[in-house]
């Protein structure tokens, strides 16, 4: 290789790599952490204390449904396998527990995707440019690295979906010792993440063989043993945790609605579905190797296959969306190489348009801005400069309404004591050991009045809570305050693009606690 060449695409490697670590790292423990993060959080702080992911501490409980629904008799957590708990525990053993030990395994598992990326494509296509455009389009993915700087399972299943990818092109390849264990390292590392999108996976695999059974020898026994590997390590968690009483809770909403907000959803925040239309409408010759070929079907296969599975799961979130972005990028990436062959400055316009903005998104959707808006069923995104704004997001301070709480109760309260509030406040469990009485689950009487009573949530919460104001009896008892604390939006910190609040509000609103006498007095 021409030297110069060589030294162009070292420095476009170091590029993306040194913009990936920035946009993951930098003020990664700026915000506090949100209710999932708390709860995988919290989960690592009673591994540290117990050896085992315990949903009570002692004094609080951690849980999503109440009544021992997901957690054992034993009070061990079973909403959800470990994995991510357990890298947690071992950051908090390590650097403490603070917000940025809480997120930093799962920042390194995100930063080593776009490296393990990069190193992945070029292995299939044996092209710097198709390797460098998709580590590119991951790294400045707005949703990717929102996902990625958050104490949740979210980076595991991104790193596990190009551990898959490398897998199947090993077995095209011929190697299927490596193939069979990287196939079956991927899927236990999805199950044990959240399991959910495992079904995409496997409905993948299944199809592909269907598909080239007969080009390649033997490939049926490396996926049959991948898929035993895999359900070797998943049964022991599968009995314990009885997964099948979850599977009650899908597939209570309407799928095909949510097939297409998925789909929707990814044209916005994963790839623009204008670049997948190319191949579509434009024939072309290809020269590609037939494992090349096949690569591909198996990732035309996945995304598709994977929203409309996941939509069998309850709620509508983009991150069960999140293995499909290293499909996406390379999909993308080879289309432009493959269909503007001739002209490397469409290519570098087109792709920094992608990275750029969600201009190749919006427009195809802009005719939809001219209807009524009751006809409108699917938000229509803004046209938006996203990497600007993503990156002056990384770099400046933030705060909210939860983190003046937070600040506010360092200052004046103290460990162990008892907080009345209108929400689960994990958020004073883990930053400040507080007490958490929660008005939304507690039954019977109190022993004893608390120390502080919230007359509103502490979180920042979708659906605002009727304030809750104790009775002049026991307001006898406390001196009333009045908090100013920003007038955050209802979403906070949650890695959803459309619902992530990007800055600190400029507003400010009042909030009315009330602190026990006898605290003052002592």
């Amino acid at each position: 290789m021409n030297p110069a060449v060589a030294i162009r695409n070292a420095a476009a490697y170091v590029f993306i790599l040194v913009l990936a670590a920035f946009l993951i790292f930098y003020h990664i423990g700026e915000r506090p952490m949100w209710g999932d993060e708390l709860t995988t959080a919290l989960l690592a702080v009673n591994i540290e204390k117990f050896g085992l992911p315990k949903v009570s501490d002692g004094r609080n409980t951690i849980t999503y449904l109440g009544g021992g629904l997901d957690a054992d008799k034993y009070g061990n957590w079973t909403w959800s396998p470990w994995l991510s708990e357990y890298l947690a525990a071992g950051s908090f053993k390590l650097f403490g527990q603070t917000t940025t030990a809480a997120r930093l395994p799962f920042a390194i598992v995100g930063f080593l995707s776009v490296a393990l990326l990069a190193f992945v494509v070029y292995r299939i296509y044996g092209s710097h440019e198709i390797a460098a455009v998709a580590a590119v389009l991951l790294s400045t993915s707005e949703a990717f690295i929102l996902h990625v700087r958050q104490c949740r399972y979210y980076s595991l299943v991104v790193f596990a979906g190009i551990i898959l990818i490398w897998g199947v092109y090993a077995l095209l390849n011929g190697k299927k010792r490596l193939g069979t264990a990287l196939v079956a390292a991927a899927l236990i590392t999805q199950f044990y993440t959240n399991y959910i999108v495992i079904a995409g996976s496997i409905a993948a695999l299944v199809a592909l063989y269907i598909l080239s059974r007969k080009r390649y020898d033997k490939l049926w026994q490396a996926l049959v043993a991948a898929l035993i590997i895999l359900a070797l390590a998943a049964l022991p968690w599968a009995v314990y945790a009885g997964i099948w009483r979850q599977a009650g809770h899908t597939g209570r909403e309407n799928i095909a609605e949510k097939v297409v907000y998925y789909l929707y959803e990814m044209n916005f925040h994963i790839a623009a579905i204008i670049i997948f239309i190319v191949p579509l409408i434009v024939r072309k010759p290809r020269s590609d190797s037939q494992p090349v070929r096949d690569i591909e079907r198996f990732l035309w296969i996945l995304m598709p296959a994977t929203a409309a599975l996941v939509a069998l799961a309850p709620g509508i979130f983009l991150r069960y969306l999140l293995p499909l972005f290293p499909a996406a990028c390379i999909l993308q990436a080879a289309i432009l190489r493959r269909y503007i062959a001739t002209n490397k400055i469409a290519r570098l316009v087109i792709v920094l348009i992608l990275i750029l903005t969600n201009y190749a998104a919006y427009i195809p959707f802009y005719p939809m801005k001219l209807l009524e808006p009751s006809n409108i069923t699917l938000m229509i995104h803004p046209a938006a400069v996203t990497l600007p704004s993503l990156i002056r997001q990384t770099y400046t301070p933030y705060a909210d309404r939860t983190g003046d709480i937070i600040a506010f109760l360092k200052r004046e309260g103290a460990d162990g004591q008892s907080v009345f509030t209108a929400d689960s406040g994990m958020a004073l469990v883990f930053y400040n050991g507080m007490k958490i009485i929660n008005a939304k689950t507690f039954q019977g009487d109190m022993k004893g009045l608390p120390d502080w009573i919230f007359t509103e949530s502490v979180a920042v919460e979708a659906r605002k809570s009727p304030a809750m104001y104790p009775s002049e009896e026991i307001a006898a008892h406390y001196t009333p305050i009045v908090l100013t604390v920003h007038a955050s939006r209802k979403s906070g910190s949650i890695p959803e693009p459309d619902m992530h609040e990007p800055f600190t509000s400029p507003n400010m609103e009042e909030l009315l606690i009330f602190r026990k006498k006898a605290l003052i007095h002592n």
